[in-house]
């Protein structure tokens, strides 16, 4: 290949990428994340909480971290059911999302707007965003209403 052709070709590729990346951050400017951040609360120790956080961040999400030994206190606070309990809890806006959350359905709880206090998805599934692993079928996610129960509300 002759030089001056590499050198157009290598400019096409960045001019193609920088296209990607804009088209990328307006679909991010329409999206309910965009003007919310997200607040992790999670322990040191817990590798697969920081791989969630740059699962976040990989997304556009803005993402503050509060790192903390024991969240249990704050779990019990937020009124999350023990047993959706997940190894980090987050706040968007007035609601927690407790454990690996895909993006969609933080998306829908922040469009819908529903008169809860937030969303699970209990435990550390395989194959969910910030875990290693395929997973093996759809992962149900539970809305936790004010008076403290867990009804599954979406799946993914």
């Amino acid at each position: 290949m002759r030089p001056g052709r590499k050198a157009f070709l290598g400019m096409l590729a960045i001019m193609f990428l920088m296209g990607c990346q804009g088209s990328f951050s307006s679909a991010q400017r329409d999206s309910p994340l965009a003007k919310e951040g997200v607040t992790v609360y999670r322990t040191p120790s817990c590798g697969c909480c920081g791989e969630y956080v740059r699962y976040l961040r990989d997304h556009g999400v803005t993402v503050h971290v509060i790192e903390q030994d024991d969240l249990t206190r704050l779990k019990r606070q937020w009124g999350i059911p023990e047993p959706m309990w997940s190894c980090h809890t987050a706040r968007v806006g007035p609601y927690v999302v407790e454990g690996h959350v895909p993006l969609e359905a933080i998306a829908r709880l922040l469009r819908e707007r529903p008169d809860a206090r937030g969303i699970a998805l209990p435990g550390m599934p395989s194959g969910s965003p910030g875990m290693g692993g395929a997973r093996s079928g759809p992962l149900t996610i539970d809305l936790l209403t004010v008076d403290g129960q867990a009804h599954p509300w979406m799946e993914w």
